[in-house]
């Protein structure tokens, strides 16, 4: 069941006319009030299945006042996870570019990074270990726990955790890893305002980047 508030408070205070969702990027679809239209903040709710196939989506929620002013969408992701779709491991290096440090983004060099991350048998969250070090900007990041993993086909995986830097802290990040030709990397550290969840963003390489050295493979079932 998809759900969520959509109202009109501190912007005209005028009654909610309709809500809709988008799903992937699609059309939209309008969703049904949990009462009857007519107050500037209405619960709706939609009945929707989740897809069969392993992948993150993104839903987004957007809502018409009776004055016909369309509000700006919000959005968030679906992860929906096969624990017996696979596992990935790899290990290596990437040449951190400029930018890609955020504390001091004149920083560049090597990095060196090694995974594995998979779920055990019955369990609903994945397990393994995460470590990332760029010496540059003095950054040893080592993963604490994981939330999910998707891997999807056989040569793409992904996977979401929390971690130290340096032994402190509590840092939200997360892989995307590519087994190809070349193979792919990409990390995304960042803490997260635990009440407004903004983020703040420490390292992130910005894209699938081609690994210097190294291995990434996806083990299909």
């Amino acid at each position: 069941m998809l759900s969520a508030t959509v109202d009109d408070i501190g912007r005209g205070n005028s009654d909610i006319q309709t809500a809709e969702y988008n799903f992937n990027n699609s059309v939209w679809f309008e969703m049904d009030p949990v009462d009857s239209y007519g107050s500037p903040t209405e619960d709706v709710v939609h009945e929707f299945y989740a897809p069969a196939t392993a992948g993150i989506y993104q839903f987004c929620v957007r809502g018409t006042d009776m004055l016909g002013h369309v509000g700006d969408p919000a959005c968030t992701l679906l992860v929906v996870y096969d624990p017996d779709g696979g596992f990935v491991t790899g290990g290596g290096w990437i040449s951190s570019q400029p930018g890609a440090y955020l504390p001091d983004p004149s920083l560049y060099g090597k990095a060196n990074f090694g995974f594995v991350s998979k779920y055990k048998k019955g369990a609903r969250t994945p397990s393994g270990n995460t470590e990332f070090k760029f010496q540059s900007g003095n950054l040893n990041f080592h993963s604490n726990t994981y939330d999910w993993l998707v891997v999807t086909g056989s040569d793409y995986a992904k996977f979401k955790g929390i971690g130290t830097i340096n032994g402190f802290g509590n840092y939200r990040f997360m892989i995307w890893a590519g087994d190809g030709a070349p193979d792919t990397f990409r990390i995304k550290i960042w803490e997260e305002d635990e009440l407004t969840a903004m983020e703040t963003v420490i390292y992130d390489n910005g894209y699938d980047q081609p690994i210097e050295s190294g291995n990434i493979v996806i083990h299909t079932k």
